[in-house]
């Protein structure tokens, strides 16, 4: 059934709306001195990170607690983990884009001189799509992906880009076992409190069995998921729930990054050390997300 499904997407054109943007568009990173182990990541490396934004009265301000993240993937359409959705009860729902110190607005550093990004912009979900089959059990996410739609679309800037989803055969079979992935997040760097910049760190694919007989806790569904660790202490945070898994594809300036993963759970150092985190395999779910958009934008229509 999931190989029909993956196949539906690569034989039916789906011509409404625009569909994902290609790497002339999506997954640019300016190009910069990269820094292993969840150091801090440099300003507008990643600008499709998003930061989910919540309301639990619509006379509050925005919070951001429970911390989680999520991928711009079009100017219109944000992805995230479905238990950020599900794990706090909430009345409203946005997103902050073009982030990078929760602390300061605009962002800025000093390369010779000083450098800021344009402000941040949050925007309100205008509909949260949760996958009809994401489900718990014994603390592990199955198809834990949602789809949010942004209220507006937004405009693209140096510190606002979409990242790309490939669609490919070999993306959707490949269990990226020892391939080189980059996670970025405000995670809880020290294991006590949430960090205000943007951190990243470089990790590895592991294969589902070495992942289940090193942690046989995590069951991997080698389908629609993904297992990678880090080294030297590097792990995807407590706060990065919904957050890119990025792999990279070409060198210097034909580089891009596509979205390989969603963070789903694990990496809890308490549990399993600096151990490895489970990620909702993108590649899986490609014709979720394009037959959702597609409806979305026919029912705009009725």
């Amino acid at each position: 059934m999931l190989n029909s499904a993956r196949e539906l997407v690569y034989n039916v054109h789906v011509c409404c709306p625009k569909d994902l943007p290609d790497s002339s568009v999506c997954g640019q990173s300016p190009p910069i001195f990269y820094i292993v182990g969840g150091k801090d990541a440099q300003l507008n490396q990643f600008p499709w990170t998003a930061l989910l934004l919540y309301k639990r009265d619509i006379a509050r301000p925005w919070t951001t607690s429970p911390r989680c993240a999520g991928s711009l993937i079009t100017n219109r359409y944000v992805l995230t983990a479905a238990h950020c959705l599900t794990v706090t009860r909430f009345t409203e729902i946005g997103v902050r884009l073009g982030e990078h110190n929760l602390e300061t607005n605009p962002d800025c550093i000093w390369l010779l001189k000083k450098k800021c990004a344009k402000p941040h912009v949050d925007i309100d979900v205008s509909l949260a799509i949760v996958h009809k089959q994401y489900h718990t059990r014994d603390g592990r996410h199955y198809n834990d992906i949602a789809l949010l739609r942004l209220a507006r679309p937004v405009i693209y800037t140096a510190g606002i880009k979409p990242i790309c989803i490939r669609p490919d055969f070999e993306i959707a079979r490949s269990s990226f076992e020892n391939h080189t992935l980059e996670i970025a997040g405000w995670g809880d760097s020290s294991r006590q409190q949430y960090s205000s910049v943007l951190l990243h760190g470089t990790i590895r694919g592991m294969s589902p069995e070495n992942c289940l007989t090193q942690f046989p806790t995590l069951r991997v569904d080698r389908d629609i998921q993904i297992c990678a660790m880090g080294r030297d202490g590097t792990d995807t945070g407590r706060g990065d729930s919904g957050g890119p898994l990025m792999a990279s594809v070409g060198r210097a300036d034909h580089q891009f990054y596509y979205l390989a993963g969603i963070t789903s759970y694990g990496g809890d150092a308490s549990s399993y050390g600096c151990g490895p985190a489970v990620y909702t395999k993108t590649s899986s779910y490609i014709w979720w997300i394009k037959w959702n958009m597609m409806n979305i934008w026919k029912k705009s229509f009725m």
